[in-house]
């Protein structure tokens, strides 16, 4: 495990719920489809999908659902509703990521994406917000053997920039993307969105703060 004060070298980033204000609006059209499909999706089952890829997302749909349900059809039309909002709707940014993002600009720090979205998303989502400009690696949840909690994109990502996973810090805001950096033996930030973190993962992780603002400032004291 990295010690927790030292400097790093790296910053990788999550997208979604990090970033970006989108886990209400997948969220949302979880609900929405669910209803319209006849499935019981409860609050509890939302969160525990946050911060997972859609594939797994429907994997633990499969195992937790009563048997009877299309959890494959039920999970495309989700799928096509989410797509036509990304492309339809605002993507709000979360407070403080443009500062953030000018910061490490200015600091000359290199950094990564690293999501468990599938590329056609991520680099929708990258584009649409601005956001694309600050990255020149992003590592997408279908380009790696296993997304998250498994640890494959944040160490394609340091592999990518030419860093020691030690030498990176993540910000995550759910705690399955904490859970894949810890996995990395990097260190995390956890900012949390919709669900907080457990206490055996805000217990590892160097901070855990209330927005991106908050997390600057642990990063400043760092560099």
């Amino acid at each position: 495990m990295p010690t927790p004060n030292r400097p790093f070298t790296a910053l990788l980033f999550d997208l979604d719920g990090l970033m970006i204000d989108t886990e209400a609006l997948s969220g949302q059209v979880w609900r929405q489809t669910a209803q319209e499909q006849g499935i019981p999706l409860s609050q509890q089952q939302l969160q525990m999908m946050v911060g997972l890829s859609t594939e797994r997302c429907l994997q633990y749909l499969a195992d937790t659902l009563p048997d009877g349900h299309d959890v494959q059809t039920f999970g495309q039309l989700a799928r096509q509703r989410y797509h036509r909002m990304l492309h339809q709707a605002d993507i709000p940014l979360k407070p403080g990521i443009l500062p953030l993002l000018d910061w490490c600009l200015q600091e000359n720090l290199p950094r990564a994406v690293a999501t468990a979205t599938q590329r056609t998303l991520a680099d929708l989502k990258l584009t649409r917000t601005g956001l694309q400009r600050y990255f020149t690696h992003t590592v997408a949840g279908d380009e790696v053997a296993h997304s998250k909690p498994a640890p494959d994109v944040y160490l394609q990502a340091a592999r990518l920039l030419g860093v020691s996973p030690a030498d990176c810090i993540v910000l995550e805001d759910s705690p399955h993307g904490a859970q894949a950096a810890l996995a990395a033996d990097m260190r995390v930030i956890v900012i949390p969105d919709l669900v907080p973190p457990p206490a055996h993962i805000a217990k590892q992780a160097l901070a855990v703060c209330q927005d991106l603002h908050a997390a600057q400032a642990v990063l400043a004291r760092l560099v």
